[in-house]
């Protein structure tokens, strides 16, 4: 289905699914990200945003999400910088 404007309407699971990326981007990328309260080495904080990611990639990959980038990558609105 699509609006008015042409931009196609994700379904409320894709919308979820994306709102959860963002969401496990932010914290990933949170330059103050504290895992816990008690002090924890460099490899717990690598090994959280390594889940992070992994997290970030598996909701990438379900069919509904990568068929709504699709769309939107189709109509030309996604800017993609590589």
């Amino acid at each position: 289905m699509t609006r008015k404007s042409g931009i196609p309407t994700p379904s409320d699971a894709t919308l979820i699914r994306l709102a959860t990326i963002a969401v496990s981007v932010e914290e990933s990328l949170a330059s103050d990200h504290q895992p816990g309260k008690t002090r924890v080495g460099l490899q717990t904080i690598k090994n959280d945003r390594r889940r992070a990611m992994e997290t970030i990639l598996l909701l990438l990959a379900e069919p509904e999400v990568r068929d709504y980038l699709a769309e939107l990558k189709r109509l030309g609105l996604l800017q993609l910088k590589r």
